[in-house]
């Protein structure tokens, strides 16, 4: 589905061989995780993908902090410098205390043993149970595979439906996507750079209908729309060419007010009014 070539351009960065079994596997998995369907999921994954695994490079989370970094990111944890002492550059002792007793982790070393791996990291004994489970791979019994080149796609696409993200794909809200993956919108400038790289990157077929009343379009028409939804004060979001809920009600009330019928779909009359 994705080239070599295709995905060396998204993820320049990345090991070669690692490269070769994500093109390798993409086509089969996709398809079969439902990401492939539709050019939101496919964009909103693989941008995900590339923030969360800095193109491909990471597969497991760096717990090797200093003490004052450790009161940045944990600031009810770390409260102040005295109390970093022992957990500071000592990744195994930090992991067991930030993650010990949570999230499935219910013995000792757990923390350390379930901490966060793959491309879109799973992190406690619960999250690798369920990821497994979908991915077909005892992970609580290895968590290591995680990290295994062979099997990190695979991975991914269990936590996304895990997650149960394509739904929200569908709604065209990236924003909720990122808090669904983390529980926040940390790192979300890096990751619309990441959209943005992949719209302008990975063409998805748009010949045909997105459903049974819409037209497909590629990236640049549908920012066309956005712009002229923006131009006549109907729209008031970002120009992404993301068409999720805000671009539908403006869209809405446009083609309420020019006598079409109000289903916030794109349809070739739309356009036409539109001038688009």
């Amino acid at each position: 589905m994705l080239s070599v070539e295709i995905l060396k351009r998204l993820y320049p960065s990345a090991n070669q061989a690692n490269v070769e079994i994500f093109a390798a596997q993409c086509g089969s998995l996709f398809e079969s995780f439902g990401i492939s369907a539709t050019r939101n999921r496919l964009h909103f994954f693989l941008a995900q993908l590339g923030h969360e695994s800095g193109g491909l490079k990471v597969r497991e989370e760096n717990m090797n902090y200093s003490a004052e970094r450790l009161r940045v990111v944990w600031p009810s944890r770390f409260p102040t410098i005295a109390s970093t002492s022992g957990f500071a550059h000592n990744p195994e002792a930090l992991a067991n205390k930030v993650y010990g007793g949570r999230m499935g982790n219910d013995r000792p070393g757990d923390g350390w043993k379930y901490r966060g791996r793959g491309y879109i990291q799973i992190t406690g004994k619960d999250g690798y149970r369920n990821v497994g489970d979908g991915a077909g791979l005892d992970l609580v019994a290895d968590p290591g595979l995680a990290i295994d080149p062979r099997h990190c796609l695979k991975i991914a696409c269990a936590f996304w439906k895990w997650k149960k993200i394509n739904p929200i794909c569908d709604r065209g809200d990236f924003v909720a996507v990122t808090k669904r993956i983390n529980g926040g919108t940390v790192g979300m400038q890096d990751r619309f750079e990441w959209l943005e790289r992949v719209q302008s990157i990975v063409d998805v077929p748009v010949s045909g209908t997105t459903d049974a009343h819409e037209l497909a379009l590629p990236i640049v028409r549908l920012k066309a729309i956005q712009v002229k939804l923006k131009d006549l004060g109907l729209y008031e979001g970002s120009i992404d060419g993301i068409f999720g809920k805000n671009s539908r009600a403006g869209l809405k009330i446009f083609q309420a007010d020019n006598g079409l019928p109000k289903t916030g779909r794109i349809t070739r009359e739309t356009l036409d009014k539109l001038g688009v």
